[in-house]
C-alpha cells in the first residue's frame, strides 16, 4: 500500500514538472516573439495622428517585405538552436504540407498520418521533439495563461509547434495587423493592472480615513 501511494505521489510530481514545462517553453517563446513585434513596430510602422480623419493603412495596402531579404525581426525569429536549422525545419515542413494554413488550425488537421511520419523523422533533429507544448491556434491570438485562454490554444508535440511557428515567422503572418492586435492586447493589460493598482489605492486610502476619523 505503502508503495502504491509513493508511486502515485511520483506519478503526480512528473505530471506537475511536465506541465509547467510545457507552460514555460511556450511562454518563453511568446515572449521571444512579442518582443520582435515590438522592436519591429517600432521601426517599420507608420506614424499616425488619431486626430486625423484618413484612417491608418490596411495591412494589405502596404508594400509587402521581401521574406528572403526581410528586414522584419519576426521573420528572423530563432526556433531552434541554429538559423540553419531552422531553415531545414522549415523546408521540411513545407516540403510535406505545402497547402497547409497557418490562419486558423483544426485539431483534427494536426493528428493525420503525414504528421505522425514527419514528427516521428524529427527525432534527433529537433531538441525534446516530442515534449508537449502548448500552440495558439488561431495565429491572431494573443497568449496568456488563464482559463479564458485554454480554449483557444492546443497541446501538441514540439517539433509540431517548431514547424508551424517557424512557417509564421518566416511567411509574414507576424505583420502590421498581428501587431496592431499586440498592440491593443498590451493597452488592455496595462489598463486592468492601472485599475486594480488604484482601487487598491483607493480602498486603503478608505481604510486609514475610517481610522483617522
Amino acid at each position: 500500500m505503502k508503495e502504491d501511494n509513493m508511486s502515485n505521489v511520483i506519478h503526480a510530481e512528473i505530471e506537475r514538472l511536465g506541465a509547467n514545462a510545457t507552460a514555460t517553453h511556450a511562454l518563453n517563446y511568446w515572449k521571444k516573439l512579442s518582443d520582435a513585434c515590438r522592436l519591429d513596430g517600432l521601426e517599420f510602422d507608420p506614424l499616425w495622428d488619431t486626430s486625423s480623419s484618413e484612417k491608418p493603412p490596411e495591412a494589405s495596402e502596404l508594400p509587402p517585405h521581401p521574406l528572403l531579404n526581410s528586414k522584419l525581426r519576426t521573420t528572423r525569429t530563432l526556433i531552434t538552436e541554429t538559423p540553419k536549422l531552422d531553415a531545414h525545419v522549415y523546408r521540411m515542413f513545407r516540403s510535406n504540407f505545402p497547402i497547409f494554413s497557418l490562419t486558423e488550425i483544426s485539431p483534427p488537421t494536426l493528428n493525420s498520418p503525414l504528421w505522425r511520419n514527419v514528427l516521428t523523422a524529427t527525432s534527433g533533429t529537433i531538441e525534446d521533439f516530442n515534449f508537449m507544448t502548448l500552440l495558439r491556434n488561431d495565429v491572431k491570438e494573443m497568449f496568456w495563461m488563464t482559463e479564458e485562454s485554454s480554449s483557444k490554444v492546443g497541446l501538441v508535440p514540439r517539433s509540431q509547434f517548431v514547424m508551424i511557428e517557424l512557417a509564421r515567422c518566416k511567411e509574414g503572418y507576424y505583420d502590421l495587423g498581428f501587431r496592431r492586435v499586440l498592440r491593443r492586447f498590451e493597452l488592455k493589460r496595462a489598463g486592468d493592472e492601472l485599475r486594480k493598482c488604484v482601487s487598491s489605492s483607493g480602498g486603503d486610502g478608505d481604510g486609514d480615513g475610517d481610522g483617522d476619523g
